[in-house]
């Protein structure tokens, strides 16, 4: 009975979630709206569920650059990734380094992904499904990981995927301006 019960809840609370993606679904900028010629196009604004439970809108880190690590949790290169992160996230405290699930029901998983792994960085989901492979508000993601680089205005600068180094990581954010010591 209560089995039943929690499985007939679990249904309606995933029903209502699609329902929410499906209707709230706008089209975003895409890889188009991504290019260097086309950089002042959709500003990041999205929110996200924290893995310790806090909400957390990313367009109240203008005046920041953020780096987002999109990734799967159950994908062995996006894990690999944490090597490369965890040096180069406290050599770089210029940029905040944000993790983001894309994947179906990642707001279920992030918090045991991140406290299994234990990243040097916020770990969160987008629970209305924004961020999935395919088309999301932060343009096309095909590849985990892929990292989407911010400038301080909330605008793309560039964007990469596949596993990094942190000679890399450190390359791709060469554009901001540093921190002085």
């Amino acid at each position: 009975m209560i089995k039943s019960s929690l499985s007939r809840r679990g249904s309606c609370v995933l029903s209502i979630f699609l329902a929410l993606g499906v209707s709230c679904a706008h089209p975003s900028g895409g890889a188009e709206g991504t290019t260097p010629e086309s950089v002042r196009g959709v500003r990041l604004d999205l929110g996200l569920r924290l893995s310790d439970g806090r909400w957390l809108e990313l367009a109240d880190l203008r005046g920041t650059p953020v780096l987002l690590f999109v990734f799967a949790t159950f994908d062995t290169v996006s894990q690999a990734s944490l090597t490369s992160l965890r040096p180069f996230v406290p050599q770089h405290p210029e940029v905040v380094v944000i993790g983001i699930a894309a994947q179906p029901r990642a707001a279920q998983l992030v918090e045991a992904w991140a406290y299994a792994l234990d990243p040097p960085f916020l770990v969160g989901a987008n629970p209305y499904g924004y961020v999935e492979n395919g088309e999301s508000t932060l343009g096309k993601i095909e590849i985990v990981p892929t990292y989407i680089l911010y400038d301080a205005s909330g605008y793309e600068i560039d964007r990469t995927t596949g596993l990094l180094s942190e000679a890399e990581l450190a390359r791709l954010v060469e554009p901001l301006p540093r921190e002085s010591d």
